[in-house]
């Protein structure tokens, strides 16, 4: 990765920004069931982009948001609360004609979700709040995007990144199957995909650590440098110089799951823009995504750089 004399870089995160709805049960409902439950809902700040640039704030990440937020209820709350993360959101587009994005959370007792997802304003991110948006780029600065946006504006968004000698990290979850987005793979320094979304890439199924590194091996093939996936409980599996590394799992009670995958790429992201090697990078994500699967909610559960 290009390293540029500058201490920190800044990262730039373009992922939604979503209003979580969670309720914990027993177990999920079945088609036509109605499940009661002793446990309170929760309303809580999420999605993935909110959820990454919080996790790169508060492990002390100068960190900028780009989007589009509404100026409903929600949309107020969700900026507000990015401001108290220490999140600049000069960069967020007000969109008075949209609704917020919201997520409706189910977790059962054994810390498994099902998520169902309505975006709203995050799909009407454009091209011009992109311009806008990377206006302060630079040279080693860090885009943290996801699969989340249309193809092309990823594309167009990429690309200036990499005409600015900008740094791309990919969380590749998506509403869309993710081989659609093979074509702009080898712009990307690093990638995170879990082993579903590492399988929907590269066609393997990835059941130990031979599948894994087979998995490893075929993102790199695509022009990805560092590809990395995890494996959640297991730990994470990554490729450097054409050698495979495991960094183990931290065995901890995990009682919710839900912003594990977003805390572990903020922080590494953060870590990153601090001029970290990508093993120590790693080891820190590892621990901050173990921390915080031990609690409940989104963006609450991320802890802070004092905490790792």
């Amino acid at each position: 990765l290009m390293v540029v004399n500058k201490t920190f870089g800044k990262i730039f995160c373009m992922g939604s920004i979503i209003m979580d709805v969670s309720i914990k049960c027993k177990e999920f409902p079945l088609v036509g069931e109605t499940v009661y439950t002793p446990y309170f809902y929760e309303i809580s700040p999420g999605g993935k982009g909110g959820n990454q640039a919080t996790a790169a704030a508060r492990m002390g990440g100068n960190v900028r948001i780009l989007g589009r937020i509404s100026d409903d209820t929600y949309g107020n709350e969700l900026k507000i609360n990015m401001q108290k993360n220490g999140i600049d959101i000069s960069k967020l587009r007000i969109d008075s004609n949209e609704k917020s994005g919201v997520a409706f959370v189910w977790i059962n007792e054994a810390g498994d979700n099902r998520i169902i997802c309505s975006p709203a304003v995050n799909k009407k991110l454009s091209i011009e709040d992109i311009d806008n948006g990377l206006v302060d780029f630079e040279a080693g600065d860090i885009l943290l995007a996801t699969l989340e946006s249309d193809l092309e504006l990823l594309k167009y968004t990429f690309e200036k990144v990499k005409e600015k000698s900008g740094i791309i990290i990919l969380d590749p979850s998506a509403d869309k199957k993710n081989e659609t987005y093979l074509s702009i793979m080898g712009m990307v320094d690093i990638i995170k995909p879990n082993e579903i979304e590492a399988e929907m890439l590269t066609g393997i199924t990835i059941n130990d650590e031979d599948e894994a590194k087979k998995a490893l091996e075929v993102l790199n093939k695509m022009g990805i440098k560092y590809p990395i996936i995890s494996l959640g409980a297991k730990g994470i599996v990554y490729m450097k110089n054409n050698k495979v590394f495991h960094e183990q799992g931290i065995p901890v009670n995990a009682i919710d799951t839900t912003a594990a995958g977003d805390t572990f790429i903020g922080t590494l992201a953060c870590e990153i823009s601090k001029r970290k090697n990508l093993d120590d990078a790693v080891k820190i994500a590892n621990k901050a995504a173990a921390i915080c699967v031990q609690r409940m909610g989104a963006q609450k559960a991320i802890p802070y750089a004092t905490e790792i």
